[in-house]
Formats: structure tokens, sequence, C-alpha cells
């Protein structure tokens, strides 16, 4: 040996070298943000690694580090890493208000790169330019007189599902909900928003599988720093089989597309070589799908590509459906759970129908004031996004700290719902926190399960209607039961949505039509 090193010890000299040069550099190059950053409360954070308190095995564990961080630091913006990322985590009202409605924070977070994959760029997921041009174009199908138009759609979903629960009536075995909701509220998104009718030549439970199956999967990586370069990322979703399982599920939106594309340039071929006064009042008065303003921007601006209809098409069936089923799945667990605000949400129901079977009005929705409060304390105890971030591109100042600017904003509707300053006896399911009185007394931001700002939930207005509706329907022909306790309930975070833990187990009994007061009366006498 001349004592030389060997070339194996060399070259890890030189790659630790290279490694801790490049490290250098790094924090020379962002001192003005590590400066800012270093002012954040926050837990101890390590070099490559991170925060290391923040990696949890499961999505409880997220949540309640999360809630820990928010208590120990007194609701302050808590700073931490995760790899290379810095996130800041926002808790209180005034802040995210600040927060959602600055113009320099309308870039979605790492999360949401990593949905691109299944979702492309469509609304949940679009880069700020993309998402400004393609809001515009598609607040059309979410206008108040279109979404009246929907009501037939809606009512008969909801018949078909209530004939479908039907037979699970008077049985003493529990039944799990999700299967029966998400199979009705894909079906009426499908409709409602692309006129077109799922049927047995669709496999649509492949579908649904396959889109829980991916989310799940995309979701997982976010706490897996070494996936976030594009290079390590393909190598993953190769040996995964993820890019196999993204490559199938392309097939059932595709070809609702192209039928649509079809229908939709027969029906502009017809519109140019007829007069409009020839067309029968029911087509003149038919407002576009939201189909139909898709293709008709990809016909009409160069811009607007097919990949830009696919993306929002698949947005639409993943987000219209699962956020709906879920609620619903959640809403109607509480009710069996609490039978006296089930009785109080019927009752309502029976002032605004009475006993009858006609069909629900825009009108009678409406006047659905409880039942809109159940809901509404439904989303603040389980939102489905539990989590959401906001990339800053300049600094942003809120109450008491600067947030650099190339920090991941996290604000948690769970940690912000849960706040008991904001909400007293925050564990407790109390549909009375959305009274007139007690919502008069919260901040705005206090309540955020559609987000908020220029980036919130577009189908908002949408979602509380197509639930008011379902809801309503159910509650109209069963009481719903269950032996779950409201202290057992867990959740986890499955396709990028929050869901409980064992599904939603019920059992159905035939409604008795009567008020719960008359009823109550009948049993004393």
């Amino acid at each position: 040996m001349n004592g030389n090193p060997l070339p194996l010890e060399s070259t890890i000299y030189a790659a630790i070298v290279l490694l801790l040069a490049a490290w250098f550099h790094w924090r020379w190059k962002h001192r003005y943000f590590l400066d800012l950053a270093g002012k954040l409360p926050g837990p101890p954070s390590y070099p490559f690694f991170g925060t290391t308190s923040m990696f949890t095995h499961s999505y409880d564990e997220t949540i309640a580090k999360l809630k820990e961080n928010a208590e120990q630091y007194n609701y302050e913006p808590v700073g931490t890493w995760i790899g290379p990322i810095h996130y800041v985590s926002v808790v209180k009202p005034e802040d995210i208000q600040i927060v959602l409605n600055n113009s320099r924070a309308l870039e979605k977070g790492q999360l949401y790169s990593f949905l691109k994959s299944l979702l492309g760029e469509g609304l949940l997921t679009a880069s700020v330019d993309r998402w400004r041009k393609h809001r515009r174009i598609i607040s059309y199908a979410f206008n108040v007189k279109f979404l009246e138009q929907l009501y037939p759609v809606f009512n008969e979903k909801n018949k078909i599902l209530v004939e479908n629960l039907r037979k699970n009536v008077d049985s003493t075995q529990p039944f799990d909900l999700w299967d029966y909701i998400i199979s009705t509220t894909f079906d009426t998104i499908c409709q409602t928003a692309m006129d077109y009718r799922i049927n047995e030549k669709h496999n649509k439970t492949e579908f649904l599988d396959l889109m829980t199956t991916i989310a799940d999967q995309l979701v997982k990586t976010v706490n897996r720093p070494y996936l976030y370069p594009s290079v390590t990322f393909s190598v993953y979703k190769f040996l995964s089989g993820l890019g196999t399982k993204l490559h199938m599920i392309n097939r059932l939106p595709l070809q609702l597309i192209d039928e649509k594309r079809i229908d939709f340039r027969a029906k502009m071929k017809t519109s140019k070589s007829n007069p409009p006064e020839e067309f029968p009042i029911e087509t003149k008065n038919k407002f576009k799908t939201f189909i139909d303003t898709l293709l008709e921007a990809s016909e009409n601006d160069p811009d607007f590509t097919d990949a830009n209809v696919r993306d929002e098409v698949i947005t639409m069936m993943f987000a219209g459906s699962d956020t709906n089923a879920t609620t619903e799945c959640f809403c109607l667990l509480m009710l069996a759970m609490h039978q006296d605000i089930q009785d109080e949400v019927y009752d309502e129901i029976y002032n605004v129908v009475g006993d009858s079977d006609r069909e629900m009005t825009p009108e009678d929705t409406t006047n659905l004031v409880y039942l809109e409060q159940v809901i509404k304390e439904t989303l603040r105890m389980y939102p489905i996004i539990s989590v959401f971030t906001r990339q800053l591109a300049e600094d942003i100042r809120v109450s008491n700290y600067v947030l650099p600017r190339g920090a991941s904003v996290t604000i948690s509707p769970i940690v912000t719902h849960h706040c008991p300053h904001l909400y007293p006896n925050p564990g407790v399911f109390n549909p009375e926190n959305f009274s007139v009185e007690n919502v008069a007394k919260r901040h705005k931001y206090s309540y955020i399960a559609f987000s908020g700002g220029p980036r919130g939930c577009i189908g908002m207005k949408y979602a509380m209607i197509s639930m008011k509706l379902m809801v309503s329907e159910i509650l109209r022909n069963f009481s719903v039961h269950t032996t779950v306790k409201l202290q057992d309930v867990k959740i986890k975070m499955n396709d990028a949505f929050t869901r409980k833990v064992g599904g939603y187990p019920i059992t159905v009994q035939p409604r008795d039509r009567r008020p719960s007061y008359v009823r109550c009366n009948t049993r004393v006498a």
C-alpha cells in the first residue's frame, strides 16, 4: 500500500465535501428567508431531516401534533420543516383571513403538486394564472339559476337511493352507508355537471376504487421528501404501479368527453342551421352544462386544450362526488347518534313538506335552516380537507409575525374548528354553534370548511343544496340509528379527504311521519 486513500474513500470524502458545500451555498443564498423563518416559534429542526416530530405514522397522530403545536405556541404561526420544505401552520381566524385573501398567496403547495398526477391542472390544483382563466370560464355553471335547474336530477337520484336503502329496513345488522352514498353522489355529479348517465356499461366501481387508491397513495408521498424531485417520483410511479393506475383511471372520463363532444358539435351544427325562434321553448331555456362550457371553451380558445377539458372533468368527478358523500355519511351518522337532533331535523322537514312525497323545491331547501346548521356542524367537526396549503410569492405580515416568501403556509380547518375559544366544548356535536346569534359572535374565518378567499370552493352552493336534498329525502323515509358512540369515532386521511375509520355503520327503520311532539304525546297517552 502506498498510503494514498482508496478510490472508494476518495469518492466518499468528495461526496461529503460537495454535499456540505451545497448546503452552505443554499443557506447563504436563502439567508433572508432563513432569518425570517428562524424568528417563528416552532419545534426543533435538523439539517436534511427537518422537524422530526412532524413525521408521524398515522393521520390521527398528524392532527394531534398540529393541535399540540397550536396549543403549545398559543395559536401563533408555527414553523416546521419537512425535508427542504418550510411549512408555517396558521390557526387564528384573523391570520387565516390575511393569508387566504392575499393575492401573493394564491399558489397551492406541495400537497397539490402530487395530486396533479391524478387531476392534472384542474381548479383544485392549477397554477394561479391557469386557475384564474378556468374559474372565469367555469363559474357560469355554478350560478344560482343553473343550480335550480338541477333539482329534478337531485330528486331522481335521491329516490333511487331511498329504494336501495329500503332493502335494509328493520334489519338489526348494521350496514355501511358509504357504498350507497358514494354511488349516488357520483351518478348525480355526472348527470348534473356533464348531462351524462352512468349505467351498467360503465365500470363505475373500478373508477371509484382506483380514485381512492391513487389519491391515498399520492397523499402519503407528502411526508416523503425524497420523492419530491420529479426524477425520483417518476421512478416511484413506475415501481409502485401508480403509473399504470393513472393510465387506467382516464378511461371513463375520456369516454365521457368523447361522447359529449360529439353531442356538443351536433348541437352547434343544428343551432347554426336553424334560426333561434324554431327551437322548442325547453331547448331555448336550457342552460349550458358544466361540460358544455368546457367544450365551448376548447372549440373557441386554442389555449384551452383537450387536456384542460380532461383535467376539469376528472377534478369534478373526484371532488364533486367524494366530498359530498363523505359529509353526508358523517352527517347521517351524527344524526343516528343524536336522536333528539334527528327529531328536530325531521320536525323542520315536516313543517316544510308535511307527510307528502312531493319533490323538494328551491324554496323548500331555503327553509331547511336547522338542517343547514347540522350540516355545518358536521363539517366543523369533520372538515373534508383537514389540511390545505398556500405557497407564498412574497412576505406576508400576519398579526404578530412576518411569514417569509417561499414558505408553504398550512391551514388546518380541523384544528381551527376545534379551538375552545372559538367553539366551547369543541368535541361535542352541537348544531347551535351555527345559530344566527352564535355565528355573529365569531370571526368569519372561524369556519373554513370550504376554504375561503378567491380560491375558496367554487362548488359550495352546489354542495349545500345537494346535501340538504339527500339528507332530507332519507329522513322523510327512514329513521337512522347506530351503536357507534361519538367518542369512538376515529378519523383517517384517505384519498386526500377526511374519512371515518371503520366506515359509517347504521340501521334504518321506516319513518313514523308524524312530528316528534305528536309521537311523544301518543307514547305518553
